[in-house]
């Protein structure tokens, strides 16, 4: 017995073997996709070559297919549901193709919630199901940080929020900034003043983090004048007796203001136009271009193309103050970024009262290191005498970096020239490697038109998935249990084990490995743990095959037979649900031909094993 045991336990240290080699492997080299979709695929077969032979073949020629159906049933149910536990928990993260999949059921869970809150609001609720799809796709989740003000009294109205997770409060600028309502996940605002055209009369400012989601109005007009359902309803909506109230008390204008107002609105909502600006036409404005390319301390926004330009004309908004406002004081986040189009600002220090406040003139810029480094502000900002500025969101320029390799470009050469990890070192007292660390990071942001790193989150970040390490070993180990018992069990029933099973089980655990070592790295874990990880899962397969030995020594064929059939069941639905769709997701066309080559080559190993017979 006790030599069944060790040969049971170094047959599954053999067929696991390559689960280390392949950490090992990743360690010194990092095949690109369609290599590592080759290896994946061609495992695959392998295995599918493997566990057809000698696992569904024998218990077919000893007549017991109905056993073997119920085990590969209940294989592949229990691989199904620990999987779903495992995945749950972080475990999505050992594969591509199980990320990804994680990752698409999350968004469309998320989409069905957002139609649902969608419907909450009057002028959707009664849409048809293709309108209601159309307003979902064009909103946008954006990120909030307790403390951020996302719109102010008197910013434009260029979108609509729902509130995705957290809590935002609504402070009244007329009543001492009085809380006006509070908001919580799955609520609305900011939609009165976006649909009536209005600027905002109220500060809305986030006091958890969280996410919104974000309606932007040149999206929604696209909506508008696309669907007759919707101008119609967005035409009943201005009819609303709130929409009077809303304008009346929020907006002080008298009834028959409101009235004249509404017919105006309605006739240009039925003609595909935006509704006419409630308190009178917006001034003109100077030319946009002309502005940005006198902002010379940042000069991020020069040469921009046309296109850029007129993004930003849509949503960068103007606003005028009265001397002694206030824009900004030390400490607050930096949610907006402001040119001085005229009239002076003066930057003050209240750490540093003796020094000289620095005085700003048309056309200047401010806080915007603090906003291109997400840093808090380092100094108040006061307007001296009546200003006009122009105000450009942080979700506005996020956007932008997104859609715009001439903008990211831009971006990525101001990062260069140092100004920014100067401000970071002398006001934020970043040391030497935290800087070099943000400015990595932000440079390989801008370069892929991804978002800028928030400096103020550096030494803060938190893993959504505390458990993922466990639980990516969780369910790397669900994927091998089943061969390691299926090895115990024909060492214990025949002695031997085929050599085209350990090989199959040998050629699909390597690229397994491979694959999800480097993905695993990418996503922060060290190589050690990594190693490790793999490693204690090649001596459980070898334990659980000896354990194999143990528990099905001198069972009835029946039983046996059932057995293979678990495991037959949970392998080919594992390679089904997990391997191959990772080698299409990589390389494509690439995995039909590969697939076929591993399940040849599991094969041929399987003619040797017939010649040794013969000799």
């Amino acid at each position: 017995m006790t030599s069944t045991l060790l040969t049971a336990f170094c047959l599954g240290l053999i067929s696991a073997c390559s689960l280390p080699l392949g950490a090992l492997t990743s360690k010194i080299w990092r095949p690109n996709d369609r290599v590592i979709a080759f290896l994946m695929a061609f495992g695959g077969g392998a295995l599918l070559a493997a566990l057809t032979i000698d696992l569904a073949g024998p218990a077919l020629a000893k007549g017991h297919f109905y056993w073997l159906a119920g085990g590969c049933i209940l294989g592949g149910v229990l691989f199904v549901v620990l999987d779903q536990v495992v995945n749950q928990h972080g475990g999505f993260l050992r594969k591509v193709s199980t990320t990804v999949f994680y990752l698409r059921r999350q968004e469309t869970r998320r989409l069905r919630k957002m139609i649902s809150r969608l419907r909450r609001l009057s002028l959707f609720s009664d849409l048809p199901a293709a309108d209601t799809t159309k307003v979902v796709a064009a909103l946008k989740s954006h990120p909030i940080r307790k403390g951020e003000t996302l719109f102010r009294e008197g910013d434009e109205s260029g979108c609509m929020f729902l509130i995705e997770d957290g809590t935002v409060e609504l402070l009244d600028p007329k009543d001492g900034m009085k809380p006006l309502l509070k908001l919580k996940k799955e609520d609305s605002f900011g939609h009165y003043a976006f649909l009536t055209n209005s600027r905002h009369a109220a500060v809305a400012k986030a006091i958890s983090d969280g996410r919104v989601l974000i309606l932007p109005r040149t999206s929604f007009e696209r909506i508008v004048t696309e669907s007759d359902e919707v101008q119609h309803h967005f035409a009943e909506f201005l009819r609303d007796p709130e929409v009077t109230r809303y304008l009346t008390e929020r907006q002080e204008m008298v009834a028959p203001d409101v009235e004249t107002w509404r017919e105006k609105a309605i006739t240009s909502v039925l003609e595909g136009r935006r509704p006419p600006i409630p308190t009178g036409e917006a001034p003109e404005e100077p030319d946009l271009r002309e502005v940005l390319e006198q902002v010379s301390r940042i000069p991020i926004f020069h040469g921009l193309p046309d296109e850029d330009i007129e993004f930003l004309a849509n949503c960068c908004f103007s606003k005028s103050h009265a001397r002694g406002h206030t824009f900004f004081h030390r400490g607050e986040p930096a949610d907006r970024l402001h040119i001085l189009e005229a009239g002076q600002v003066v930057m003050l220090d209240p750490k540093a009262p003796d020094r000289s406040p620095l005085r700003l003139d048309a056309i200047d810029e401010f806080g915007a290191l603090s906003f291109l480094t997400g840093a808090k502000h380092s100094v108040s900002a006061v307007a001296s005498s009546d200003v006009t500025v122009r105000v450009l969101l942080r979700r506005h320029f996020d956007a932008l970096m997104e859609r715009s390799p001439a903008f990211a470009s831009a971006v990525e050469e101001f990062i260069h020239k140092e100004t920014l990890a100067e401000y970071l070192q002398k006001k934020h007292r970043f040391d030497t490697d935290k800087t070099a660390r943000w400015v990595s990071r932000a440079l390989g942001r801008a370069s892929g038109r991804s978002l800028l790193p928030s400096a103020s989150r550096m030494t803060r970040e938190i893993q959504q998935h505390g458990g993922a390490p466990l639980a990516i070993w969780l369910g790397i180990l669900l994927d091998g249990i089943p061969e390691s018992l299926v090895i115990g069990a024909s060492v214990g029933a025949k002695g031997i084990v085929s050599t085209s099973l350990i090989a199959g089980l040998f050629l699909s655990n390597f690229p397994e490995a491979l694959s999800s070592s480097v993905g695993m790295r990418q996503q922060g874990m060290n190589f050690r743990r990594i190693f490790v990880m793999w490693t204690s899962l090649m001596f459980l397969t070898g334990i659980g095959a000896a354990l194999g030995v143990v528990f099905f020594a001198g069972a009835p064929p029946v039983l046996y037979s059932l057995i293979e059939g678990v495991a037959a069941g949970a392998m080919l639905t594992m390679i089904a649900q997990t391997m191959l769709p990772e080698a299409y997701f990589k390389g494509g066309s690439i995995t039909g031909f590969a697939t076929l080559l591993g399940f040849l080559a599991a094969i041929f190993f399987k003619t040797l094993e017939g010649s040794g017979g013969g000799h």
